[in-house]
């Protein structure tokens, strides 16, 4: 059987999925980060984080028996986490997006780029926090990390390299690397020379499902696969996951559960997601959609306060088993920060809960997706039938779940596929995928 390997890379751990080419999931590992604190900055040291890479892989390699053959793998995930290379090593720790650079350094030299261009020209807002502000700020207070530097990229560019010695990078991994042109498709020239970046210190942009290269004997090493074996080059995480969730059309939506709640929608052109200031990102294009994704916040904390106020210390299973045998409206009953739930059962306010949140799903959707007939969620909740069942009823709309917490992995396997020709395209793949689901 041959197998292909998706990796997830996101901020807290790396996922990794062994796939047949028929859907099967084989196996699921996880490792988690080891984040340290550098001069005031929480980071990833370049090389350890690569390791764990190495390290899932190996363990999901180490699941084929002897007539088993890996043909692929890709990686995809979170974006956004500067690391700077001089002679093919890395000269930094991975300063991650969740580091909030000082503006006083950071408007010192981006004072002439306006929020608007940069949302227009990358899709996304003009965040403190992301490659842009953070050049900015090693411009002003570590220079030489710049100059000096043989290639200035991201933590997953650069464990492709290591997996292959080349460089490149994605339209859609390269939105939070803010530095493409979503209209050019290339480098935006003015970000550059603001910044006193040359182009040649910058991954080659490639499509989507691009063979990178292949694993070189140094990676076979850390590895344990066979040298030869293709990299593909993968996506931004959500785009990724749906993917693996078969989210790929106008009419469908994809919401990631984690801490916040992430709303994914296909459109058929950039200006509708950007008419609605939404992150905008290439996800098909230029062989399909685009997709805008807006940030549902602290969704997570939201269930969580409000179980710990009205329902004490409980379980999300005994919350489900709670919400399951209350009716559809819960009574009346409507939570927020200040209900008094007096009179009213654990079951009435365990449903009213699960409805707070699907009524905002409702909101977000007619704001963004008003004409959806499909919802699939990934993420934390995705064990919870109830939860389905409420966002289902309270929206009017289809909800299901594919692929779950393992989507965004499943839809880098995906790309592998795509990468070295066993699927025409995404949508192929996943109507296989999903028969096997079923």
């Amino acid at each position: 059987m041959k197998y292909l390997i998706g990796l997830d890379i996101g901020t807290s751990s790396v996922k990794g999925v062994l796939m047949s080419i028929n859907g099967n999931l084989k196996s699921c590992k996880t490792q988690k980060h080891n984040y340290i604190v550098t001069n005031g900055f929480k980071t990833l040291d370049a090389d350890d984080f690569c390791q764990t890479c190495f390290d899932v892989i190996g363990e999901l390699a180490n699941e084929i028996s002897d007539d088993d053959k890996i043909i692929a793998i890709c990686s995809s995930g979170a974006s956004g986490n500067l690391v700077f290379v001089k002679d093919g090593m890395a000269v930094s720790p991975v300063y991650g997006w969740q580091n909030n650079y000082d503006e006083s350094i950071i408007d010192k030299v981006l004072s002439n780029i306006e929020a608007d261009h940069v949302y227009h020209t990358v899709g996304w807002g003009k965040i403190k926090s992301f490659p842009l502000a953070a050049l900015a700020y090693f411009k002003q207070t570590n220079p030489e990390l710049l100059i000096g530097a043989d290639m200035i990229c991201m933590h997953i560019e650069y464990l492709n390299y290591r997996l292959t010695g080349n460089w490149g990078i994605t339209p859609s991994m390269g939105t939070p690397f803010y530095l493409i042109n979503q209209e050019t498709e290339d480098y935006e020239p003015k970000y550059l020379e603001i910044l006193g970046i040359n182009k040649s210190q910058l991954p080659e942009i490639m499509p989507n499902c691009s063979v990178l290269g292949n694993l070189d004997e140094y990676a076979s090493q850390k590895t344990g696969l066979e040298q030869g074996i293709p990299v593909i080059l993968g996506t931004f995480d959500h785009p990724s996951a749906a993917r693996g969730a078969g989210v790929l059309n106008e009419n469908e939506v994809l919401i990631s559960c984690g801490t916040s709640w992430v709303v994914l929608v296909p459109y058929c052109k950039r200006c509708i997601p950007q008419s609605k200031r939404m992150m905008t990102d290439p996800f098909m294009h230029p062989n399909g959609n685009w997709c805008g994704m807006k940030s549902m916040e602290s969704v997570s904390d939201t269930i969580d306060g409000y179980i710990k106020k009205y329902l004490g210390d409980i379980s999300f299973a005994e919350l489900d088993a709670l919400a399951d045998e209350a009716p559809i409206g819960a009574n009346g009953l409507t939570i927020d920060d200040n209900t008094d739930v007096s009179g009213y059962s654990r079951n009435d306010i365990a449903r009213a809960i699960m409805e707070s949140i699907a009524k905002g799903v409702d909101d977000f959707l007619k704001t963004y997706a008003e004409d959806a007939e499909i919802i699939r969620l990934v993420g934390g909740i995705t064990n919870s039938k109830v939860w389905c069942r409420v966002i289902s009823e309270i929206t009017g709309k289809d909800v299901s779940v594919v692929n779950g917490e393992h989507a965004g992995a499943v839809g880098a396997a995906i790309m592998a596929g795509v990468g070295v020709g066993e699927y025409k395209n995404e949508a192929d793949a996943f109507e296989m995928i999903y028969r096997e689901v079923e």
